[in-house]
């Protein structure tokens, strides 16, 4: 008799916390479902929202198209802003009635102030800032995230259920998703009382959206190799005859030559270009994990054995700024 992994055949429950900014849904979230959808085998895939009725609203229609088999949606006006601590306990009070296999949520500045408040009230492993997410042959979560200042990469097995993860955006490549099928909207008017916040806002002030460099098609870069600061500045010319948005190695960041705003890896933000070039990067594993989601990556740096010319699709050794100003000079020629 052929005996059958019943666990195997079972249907996971993989639960995605989806913020909503500005009545949109923040692209990490788009980026953990459609992973989930595409690579978790024997998984049903469900998000929730904590939001107020207006952001539900502009969002619903974007909700519908995430390929969900199920969206639950925490409503009331209360959530109209973040608030960490009312968030966390009506999180985790749905998360203990639904008991879903594995948890997800995006590595933001919100989703990790709550995760952690969540994890705490759940009694849950936390594995934060994954690069990657599989599930093994029994439907774990395996999550990979970057270990000893990003020199090494390790993979970590929850022993509590929810198995429960962040995920930094730019992680994973939005793919396809079959949105033939008609997610299941169940609107939850959450019970509030006796829940109260310890954070008393005294003011806020909405900022308008910025866009997001992270998304751009090419992206050009600059690293040690450039020497100093006059040089690296013109990675900001390069870029901008390029169309291109600018960023930085976390060596250039560390010597007051770029913001870390603009900083590519581990500690900066992970990218998925169409094409990045890299000019003097040597590419330690904390910045080609920022980068394993670019379509093609170029490489310019005096050391033929630096990591990152290893990784490249294509490699040129030589002086990094040198190459920058004959490229400008010759773009700046052929305009003229």
């Amino acid at each position: 008799m052929k005996l059958t992994n019943v666990r195997q055949i079972m249907t996971n429950q993989t639960l995605v916390f989806i913020e909503l900014n500005n009545g949109h849904v923040q692209k990490v979230s788009k980026e953990i479902i459609s992973h989930a959808l595409n690579n978790f085998e024997n998984t049903e895939v469900n998000g929730l929202v904590i939001a107020d009725n207006k952001s539900v609203q502009l969002a619903q229609e974007e909700l519908k198209t995430l390929g969900l088999k199920r969206l639950y949606v925490l409503e009331d006006n209360l959530f109209d802003r973040h608030n960490t601590c009312i968030f966390a306990d009506v999180a985790a009070k749905f998360i203990q009635e639904n008991t879903p296999d594995i948890l997800l949520m995006g590595a933001t500045c919100d989703g990790r102030d709550l995760a952690p408040r969540i994890a705490s009230k759940l009694n849950a492993g936390l594995t934060a800032d994954c690069t990657d997410l599989k599930l093994d042959e029994n439907g774990k979560l395996l999550a990979t995230r970057p270990t000893y200042g990003g020199k090494m990469m390790a993979t970590i097995i929850s022993k509590t259920v929810p198995n429960f993860a962040t995920v930094r955006q730019g992680a994973f490549k939005l793919k396809y998703i079959n949105t033939n099928y008609e997610t299941e909207i169940i609107s939850i008017n959450p019970e509030l009382s006796g829940m109260c916040s310890l954070i008393e806002i005294l003011y806020s002030e909405d900022k308008p959206p910025q866009e997001d460099w992270t998304c751009a098609e090419i992206i050009v870069a600059g690293g040690l190799g450039l020497k100093n600061k006059e040089n690296f500045d013109l990675i900001y010319k390069f870029s901008s005859l390029l169309g291109a948005k600018p960023a930085a190695s976390r060596a250039a960041v560390e010597q007051g030559w770029a913001p870390q705003s603009i900083q590519v890896g581990q500690t900066g933000s992970s990218v998925s270009p169409k094409l990045y070039i890299a000019f003097g990067i040597s590419g330690a594993m904390q910045h080609l994990v920022g980068i394993s989601n670019a379509d093609k990556v170029i490489a310019i740096n005096t050391d033929k054995n630096a990591p990152i010319m290893k990784s490249a699709d294509s490699a040129l050794v030589g002086d990094a700024a040198g190459v920058l100003n004959t490229l400008i000079s010759d773009i700046e020629n052929r305009s003229n």
